[in-house]
């Protein structure tokens, strides 16, 4: 690592620590000065750590080089541990953790510059389990079929048998296959419909997951949130020899 870039990583993790967004403007503004090659090299020596809490608090409206930089496998990295930064009126709500999780995938996928890319990232993040898991939060609503809009009409369709739910599956296939060209980017069945093009595999992963599952949609995200967090904790654990006898003077800290 030459000295440009070893600055470059230590000028985004120093602001990282303090604010987040800072370093991901810093970085924005490397890339006035650096080529992409350099601006890959920096990436690559960030912790997924640091990149996590970078993507995690850079404003999603608006894309970002840091994301259209970075490997499928540092995406992946990224969606497993963001998990460990959602805040408690997030973690605890339904409603805000599928608004959370399809805004994230939304703001790492469709800012990238080629369908090849969108559908590498996200084979690669239905390749890990927890990765799955975060995947699938923003469509169990869809697939459950308790809630489907048709013509500004949301009909609330609770299902008890699995006949049922099968039939309330085909409806909800038939008009986003049906309503996906005029779907915006801020609607879910916009993304789903994408990751149906690009990855049909990824898609009947996620469809498979939430069709394991017998309970409501609500319980389900609840469940597969709290399963994300475990998930995220166990990966980001210290494996260095010392850590147990850290945690024994952590009172200390």
């Amino acid at each position: 690592m030459n000295s440009l870039i070893e600055i470059a990583v230590a000028e985004i993790k120093q602001l990282a620590v303090v604010e987040p967004k800072q370093a991901s403007k810093k970085f924005e503004l490397m890339a006035n000065t650096m080529s992409d090659a350099q601006l890959v090299e920096v990436i690559e020596n960030i912790d997924i750590v640091t990149l996590t809490q970078i993507n995690s608090q850079h404003d999603i409206s608006f894309p970002s080089i840091i994301s259209e930089l970075m490997t499928p496998e540092k995406i992946r990295d990224i969606v497993c541990q963001q998990p460990l930064y959602w805040e408690e009126k997030i973690k605890n709500n339904a409603d805000e953790l599928k608004q959370h999780t399809f805004d994230f995938l939304t703001y790492l996928i469709r800012t990238q510059e080629s369908e090849e890319k969108q559908a590498e990232i996200l084979e690669c993040i239905a390749e890990d389990p927890a990765g799955l898991f975060y995947l699938s939060i923003p469509f169990i609503e869809l697939y459950r079929g308790e809630v489907i809009e048709d013509e500004d009409e949301i009909h609330d369709l609770l299902h008890e048998e699995e006949e049922d739910l099968e039939e309330a599956i085909s409806y909800t296939e038939r008009n986003i296959n049906e309503e996906v060209h005029g779907l915006g980017y801020d609607d879910p069945r916009s993304l789903l419909a994408l990751i149906r093009q690009l990855t049909p595999a990824v898609e009947q992963s996620i469809k498979s997951l939430v069709r394991n599952e017998n309970s409501g949609w609500e319980h389900i995200i609840n469940k597969f949130a709290t399963e994300l967090v475990m998930q995220a904790k166990e990966k980001n654990q210290a494996t260095d020899e010392y850590a147990e006898v850290d945690d024994m003077f952590s009172f200390l800290d």
